[in-house]
C-alpha cells in the first residue's frame, strides 16, 4: 500500500492505493494504469507520482 501524509496528521493518510505488491511495482513503472489499483483519498497525489521523474 503506498500512503501520503496529511497535513493535519502525519499519521493520517492524504490519499493511499491498495494492490499486490507486484501490482503496486507494475504501477511504479507504468506497466500498467493507477486505476487498476484500489484507490482512497486525494487521486491528484497518485497522478504527480506518476509524472515525477527522479532523474530531474
Amino acid at each position: 500500500m503506498l500512503r501520503k501524509a496529511g497535513p493535519e496528521d502525519p499519521d493520517a493518510a492524504a490519499a493511499s492505493a491498495r494492490g499486490t505488491a507486484g501490482e503496486l511495482v507494475l504501477i511504479l513503472h507504468d506497466r500498467i494504469p493507477i486505476n487498476s489499483l484500489k484507490l482512497d483519498g486525494d487521486r491528484r497525489l497518485f497522478e504527480q507520482l506518476s509524472a515525477w521523474d527522479p532523474d530531474e
